[in-house]
């Protein structure tokens, strides 16, 4: 008899192409997860990943009974609501750290309002994650999404700094300035291949760990920074200002989700960002 749950973590193991990958997504460890889908191979007779130092690959046989497994829990799932009408819809969201949460509220507050019993936590990644507010740059590819927004970039500089009279600058006005770094954003590669192509020098002083700290450090006198726009704030302190560039840097922050019930996929598709 084929047991339900091992075809879960078959599932997390298809669908993120890694074990550990997938035992994050499940809150398991690694060889419960080994451990599962062997079993479930054992019992089937058939093989259902290869596997090598790359991770693991489906084989024909993974490929048919990714079908199968998907149509049997997703038959499973709708019998439970049928019968337990009353019974929660789990749903974890993975919110990228770096995006301005306060910005899409309405988008928590929508999906809150579907009309289902959702029951929503936090997911500490993307691969536990049935839905996400993350930029489209980090999505992995079994996602599906709905564009909220592209935003740009601001340079942000304390009210004293010699460029805080301007509400534009150029590439070149940044030669010589100190920064504060964002090593967790997606366009920093973007943005340093722009200033070594114009051959500009910048100094980076220091590395925040999230966007409160960067500009609580720009506020005092520390250095500058480059900030989505989704964080101008009203701050006397602090001096928002636009980067003529001959190719804008932008990102795309999406809605992204996957294996949720039909009821909440149409509920998604009709959430309006304003």
């Amino acid at each position: 008899m084929i047991e339900i749950k091992p075809l879960h973590y078959f599932l997390a193991a298809y669908e993120e192409g890694s074990i550990t990958a997938a035992a994050s997504r499940c809150y398991i460890s690694q060889p419960s997860i080994t451990h599962a889908i062997k079993s479930l191979e054992t019992n089937l007779g058939v093989i259902v990943f290869e596997r090598n130092k790359q991770g693991i690959k489906p084989t024909k046989e993974g490929h048919k009974l990714y079908k199968l497994a998907s149509d049997l829990l997703l038959q499973s799932q709708q019998l439970k609501a049928a019968f337990i009408p009353d019974s929660k819809i789990e749903l974890h969201i993975y919110i990228q750290p770096d995006i301005n949460i306060e910005y899409y509220f309405g988008i928590i507050e929508s999906i809150r309002n579907v009309s289902l019993d959702i029951n929503l936590s936090i997911a500490d990644s993307i691969e536990q994650a049935q839905i996400a507010i993350i930029d489209e740059e980090r999505l992995p590819s079994q996602f599906e999404f709905k564009l909220l927004r592209q935003e740009g970039y601001k340079l942000v500089v304390c009210r004293d700094h010699p460029l805080a009279k301007n509400d534009e600058v150029s590439l070149n006005s940044l030669e010589g300035l100190k920064f504060i770094e964002r090593p967790y954003c997606t366009n920093r590669k973007a943005f340093e291949r722009l200033i070594n192509e114009k051959n500009i020098s910048i100094i980076y002083k220091g590395k925040a760990i999230h966007d409160l700290q960067l500009q609580g450090l720009v506020k005092l006198g520390l250095g500058v920074a480059v900030i989505p726009e989704s964080y101008i704030q009203q701050d006397d302190d602090l001096k928002y200002i636009s980067i003529d560039l001959d190719r804008p840097i932008t990102r795309s922050i999406v809605l992204a989700y996957r294996k949720l019930p039909n009821k909440l996929i149409e509920g998604i598709k009709e959430i309006q960002f304003t």
